[in-house]
C-alpha cells in the first residue's frame, strides 16, 4: 500500500500531505488534537485523505504511513471502519485492535490515542446525543434518549458478535458509504433529497445499540394507540412542505420503525415514506386544480416538499395519468 494508490472512498476529494508538521496543522483545525508522533519506520511519511460533510456528519477516508496520534475529549462520537492494515486505539482504559474486515470501533468522544502501521480507514464523526435520540426513535421510545443514552457513552468494538443485527448492518453501512460519490444521485436531488444523513444516523445507532431492533412492541395491537397514530397522520399532512424522515416519524409518534411499518401497511398498504409521498402528490394535485393566476407547477411542487422536478413529474403522471402541466392547463380552461 503506497501513497499513490487511490483511496477506497472519497478519492475525488483526496488531499495528500507528505510533511508531518503540515498534517498536524491540518488535523488540528477540525479536531481537538493533543499529540502527534510519526513512527520511526522506513518508507517515508505520507497521508492521503478525503472528507465529505453530509448535514451534521463528517465522513473521511484516509490512507497513511505508520503513525501515532492522540485526541482530547470531544462532544462528537466517531465510528472507525478499518479498510486495510492493522492499528490500535486506547480510550477509557480499553485497548481495541483495528483490523480490516467486518469490524468497527466506536469512540464516544472521550480522549483517545491511536497507533497504526500503514493503514486505511473510514471515520464517521457524528453528534452523540442525536445518535442516542435516533436509537430511541428506532426503538419506539419517542422524544429524548430514553434508556439508549448509556450505550453511546462507552468505547466499543463492533464485530457482529453482540447480535446478528450487527453482523448484517456492518456490510450495509459499507454499501451505504459507497453511495457518497455516486454520480447518479444528482439526478434525484443529491444526498439531501435521499435523506442520506438520516440513513447514516440510523445505521450507526443500530450498529452501536442493536437492542433497539429486537422485537415488535406488543402494544401495537392495543387499540388505544390508534389515537397517537392518527395524531401522527395529522402532523404529516401539516408538514408536507418540510423534510420528513423515518427517524422524525418515530420520534414524533413514539412508535418504533417496525411498528410504523406494520401500522401503515395495515391501514394503507404501503410504507410510511410511500404514504408521505402519496400525500404530497395529492396536495399538489389539489392545488393545481385551484391554482391562482401566475402560479407555476414548480412553485406548487416545492410548496409541498418536492425538490427534483423531473422525478416529481414522473411520479405525478404515474399516479394521475397526466402531467402536472397538463392538469394546470386543464384547470385554467375549466375556470375560464
Amino acid at each position: 500500500m503506497t501513497a499513490t494508490v487511490p483511496l477506497t472512498l472519497l478519492e475525488s476529494r483526496a488531499v495528500e500531505v507528505n510533511d508531518p508538521a503540515a498534517l498536524l496543522d491540518r488535523v488540528a483545525r477540525d479536531f481537538p488534537l493533543n499529540a502527534f508522533l510519526e513512527s520511526q519506520r522506513s518508507g517515508g511519511f505520507f497521508h492521503r485523505s478525503g472528507i465529505l460533510h453530509v448535514g451534521q456528519i463528517a465522513v473521511s477516508c484516509s490512507r497513511h504511513s505508520p503513525l501515532e496520534i492522540g485526541f482530547d475529549d470531544s462532544p462528537v462520537a466517531t465510528l472507525t471502519l478499518p479498510l486495510a492494515g492493522v492499528g490500535e486505539v486506547t480510550s477509557d482504559g480499553q485497548r481495541l485492535k483495528l483490523e480490516a474486515g467486518p469490524m468497527a470501533a466506536y469512540l464516544p468522544g472521550a480522549a483517545f490515542t491511536a497507533s497504526t502501521g500503514t493503514f486505511e480507514e473510514v471515520m464517521i464523526c457524528l453528534d452523540r446525543r442525536r445518535l442516542a435520540e435516533t436509537a430511541a426513535a428506532i426503538g419506539g421510545f419517542g422524544a429524548g434518549v430514553g434508556g439508549c443514552g448509556p450505550a453511546f457513552e462507552r468505547t466499543l468494538r463492533v464485530d457482529g458478535s453482540a447480535s446478528p443485527q450487527q453482523a448484517d448492518l456492518l456490510p450495509h453501512l459499507h454499501l451505504a458509504l459507497r453511495m457518497l460519490e455516486a454520480p447518479l444521485l444528482r439526478s434525484v436531488g443529491g444526498l439531501r433529497s435521499c435523506q442520506f444523513e438520516d440513513l447514516l444516523f440510523r445505521l450507526v445507532a443500530a450498529i452501536v445499540c442493536p437492542e433497539v431492533l429486537n422485537g415488535i412492541d406488543q402494544a401495537i395491537a392495543d387499540h388505544r394507540r390508534d389515537r397517537p397514530f392518527d395524531d401522527l397522520l395529522e402532523w404529516i399532512r401539516a408538514n408536507l412542505h418540510a423534510p420528513i424522515t423515518a427517524t422524525e416519524l418515530s420520534r414524533r409518534s413514539a412508535y418504533s420503525q417496525r411498528n410504523l411499518q406494520y401500522l401503515f401497511q395495515r391501514r394503507f398498504g404501503c410504507s410510511p415514506m410511500q404514504w408521505v409521498k402519496r400525500q404530497r402528490l395529492s396536495a399538489v394535485h389539489a392545488d393545481l386544480l385551484r391554482a391562482q393566476p401566475g402560479e407555476t407547477v414548480a412553485a406548487i411542487a416545492r410548496r409541498h416538499g418536492f425538490v427534483q422536478m423531473s422525478s416529481f413529474a414522473a411520479r405525478f403522471r404515474e399516479s394521475y395519468g397526466l402531467t402536472p402541466s397538463q392538469l394546470l392547463r386543464r384547470s385554467r380552461l375549466d375556470a375560464g
